[in-house]
C-alpha cells in the first residue's frame, strides 16, 4: 500500500515537471514581444512567436536575437509578413542546441 502510494506521489511528480518545460515570453502586447534567451528558447522562437501574434491574426517577425543569458529574442507582430522587410528585417534563429561532447574522464592510481 505505501509502495503505490509512493509510486503515485513520484509520478505526479514527473507529470508536474513535464509541464513547466515551455517558453516563458516575458513581457508582450498586440504589437510584439521578448522572450528571455536561452539555447532551448532561440530553437522554439519561431513557434512561440506564431502562436502569440496568432491571438491577433497577425504575422509574426524575429527583429533581434542577443545569444547571451540575460538578454532577449524580440519579435513583432505584423498585419501582414510584407510589411517593412527592409526597415524592419527578420533574424534568422538557430532551429538545434550545441553543447561540446564531454571528454571521458580517464583515472590512474
Amino acid at each position: 500500500m505505501l509502495r503505490r502510494a509512493l509510486l503515485s506521489v513520484m509520478a505526479l511528480l514527473l507529470l508536474g515537471a513535464a509541464a513547466r518545460a515551455q517558453i516563458y515570453i516575458y513581457h508582450a502586447n498586440d504589437t510584439g514581444g521578448i522572450i528571455p534567451w536561452s539555447c532551448e528558447n532561440e530553437a522554439m522562437a519561431q513557434q512561440a512567436a506564431a502562436a502569440y501574434c496568432a491571438r491577433w491574426d497577425k504575422y509574426h517577425r524575429i527583429t533581434s536575437v542577443h545569444r547571451q543569458y540575460g538578454d532577449f529574442i524580440a519579435f513583432s507582430c505584423l498585419w501582414s509578413p510584407y510589411v517593412n522587410p527592409y526597415a524592419l528585417p527578420a533574424v534568422p534563429t538557430r532551429n538545434t542546441c550545441y553543447y561540446p561532447r564531454p571528454l571521458p574522464v580517464i583515472i590512474t592510481k
